[in-house]
């Protein structure tokens, strides 16, 4: 239920929305250009992102960019799980704060190595 409604909102903010075409633009490009020799038009791509009917892709592209725009979803997701997950375990003292949470809860390297923390650091 939590993530209908983040993703409701990530749809209906018009600023969210486009930071979210944004960074799957950004990601789908970077991924494609470490994965394949030949390059893919970003033009199609954000064509693609707004209605998937158009544009200019190969099926190969589309289905590579529908993959890289689950894992985008996927990692909202997680993000936000985590946020409330790290401000649930503070609130009931389990936890001293975000370099704990980070210890215990995320992978190894990553903590930063100078030991700043943003706030949304890790999550």
């Amino acid at each position: 239920m939590l993530m209908q409604e983040l993703n409701y909102i990530l749809r209906q903010d018009p600023i969210l929305s486009a930071m979210v075409t944004a960074d799957k633009r950004k990601y789908i490009m970077d991924t494609w250009n470490c994965t394949y020799a030949e390059p893919i038009n970003e033009d199609a791509v954000a064509l693609f992102l707004c209605d998937a009917n158009r544009g200019n892709l190969t099926q190969k592209q589309k289905v590579f960019a529908k993959e890289r725009c689950a894992e985008i979803e996927c990692s909202h997701q997680n993000a936000v799980y985590r946020v409330f997950h790290c401000n649930e375990m503070m609130r009931q003292k389990l936890v001293s704060g975000l370099a704990e949470y980070s210890r215990i809860f995320l992978p190894m390297g990553s903590v930063p190595e100078h030991r700043i923390f943003t706030p949304c650091n890790g999550l």
